[in-house]
């Protein structure tokens, strides 16, 4: 269990280190208000997103950097294929309640709600990629900053399941479309997984078939 939480990281983590990026300011109570609204209504327009991304896995007592590529699949609103291509093959796809993970060929499928840890790791997938249900105070504090680009929002698990293995979760979203361009998340041990989002299409048409789990 503990190898597939440390997967499932990898593939949540869709970014670059945005606290190394300048020029963030504090947001104002009208600006927070502003933020979550536009956000809100982006996310209910989202229907498909396909891109290619760069993940960079930094680990805290390493000075090398894991660098590998892939092709992002998403539908609304819980179907979502990743797809690694180098260095190594792998795909990670979550269709409803089902995840499969599949490795050079040895395939791993499991039933989402089968824990309640990994209930609450499939919502926080979907929240890195559309940004929905990250505004819910029971589950996250929030920080917002307002940026030349984007709209940085920090946000720091409050639920048991989360916090015992992410620190905190640092979301970019991009000010002409309010979709997301970049995620950090810090575990606990100070590793950080990076993922950078390009050439994103946003809600064109994706066969279900690209979802398909067996």
């Amino acid at each position: 269990m503990k190898k597939i939480f440390t997967l499932i990281l990898c593939i949540v983590c869709l970014n670059i280190y945005v606290f190394a990026q300048p020029g963030y300011k504090p947001a104002s109570e009208l600006q927070q208000k502003e933020v979550m609204r536009l956000i809100t209504e982006s996310t209910e327009k989202l229907k498909t997103l396909q891109c290619d991304f760069v993940q960079k896995k930094k680990f805290s007592i390493l000075e090398e950097e894991l660098v590998s590529e892939g092709r992002l699949y998403f539908k609304h609103i819980n179907k979502i294929r990743w797809e690694y291509h180098r260095p190594y093959l792998f795909e990670f796809v979550m269709n409803d309640n089902k995840i499969m993970l599949n490795s050079e060929g040895v395939k791993n499928i499991m039933d989402v709600n089968s824990s309640k840890v990994f209930s609450e790791m499939s919502k926080l997938i979907i929240a890195g990629i559309n940004g929905s249900g990250i505004f819910d105070p029971a589950k996250f504090s929030l920080k917002f900053l307002i940026g030349e680009k984007d709209n940085m929002i920090v946000l720091t698990p409050k639920q048991k399941e989360i916090k015992q293995i992410f620190k905190t979760i640092t979301i970019c979203f991009n000010l002409l479309d309010q979709t997301i361009n970049t995620v950090e998340i810090e575990e606990l041990n100070g590793d950080k997984t990076f993922i950078v989002m390009k050439n994103k299409q946003l809600n064109k048409e994706l066969s279900d078939e690209i979802f398909a789990i067996r």
